[in-house]
């Protein structure tokens, strides 16, 4: 929910113009205070982390202006005071602004990480998980407080990837 309204943050052109691209990428005829709005909620919900990319940022231009919500301000000012040092050292920012527009595409940038590991299923393969759902129902309504079949399949097949890279782990030791 929005906080008691909105904010403005500066961007320089080239980052400006990187978010509006790949919102136009992962977010169809979206604005790109919305996509912001939606990411940071998938990052809430640990749909994904946002990790730091080898980026050559171009901080030439004069600054404009983003409007976006204040919970959104709020957010990006949050993850400034947690990341303000390793930002500054891998990408020289200097103040919460060059942050900002870096965090954002990193945000944008660990997103396209995570649609590489998209996992395809085909029906018979969801005919599988449901009867796996069928069988674990109660445990991971127990266990976990999962209650629909979307929730149990996303940690279920999280948890098959987990022991893969387990054993790809142990296995190249």
């Amino acid at each position: 929910m929005p906080m008691n309204g909105y904010a403005t943050i500066g961007l320089k052109p080239s980052i400006l113009s990187k978010l509006q691209k790949s919102t136009d990428e992962y977010y169809p005829g979206m604005f790109l205070p919305s996509a912001l709005i939606i990411m940071m909620n998938e990052i809430k919900r640990d749909y994904y982390s946002v990790v730091m990319h080898d980026l050559k940022i171009d901080f030439s231009g004069m600054y404009t202006s983003l409007t976006i919500r204040l919970d959104v301000k709020k957010w990006l000012i949050e993850n400034y005071e947690i990341h303000k040092e390793e930002y500054s050292i891998k990408y020289k920012s200097r103040n919460f602004t060059q942050f900002a527009g870096i965090f954002m595409i990193n945000m944008f940038e660990s997103k396209s990480d995570t649609s590489r590991y998209l996992v395809k299923l085909k029906e018979s393969d969801f005919l599988w998980l449901e009867e796996e759902y069928a069988k674990r129902k109660e445990e991971y309504r127990k266990k976990f407080g999962i209650y629909s079949f979307d929730k149990f399949a996303d940690l279920f097949i999280k948890e098959i990837f987990e022991k893969i890279n387990s054993a790809k782990k142990i296995l190249t030791i």
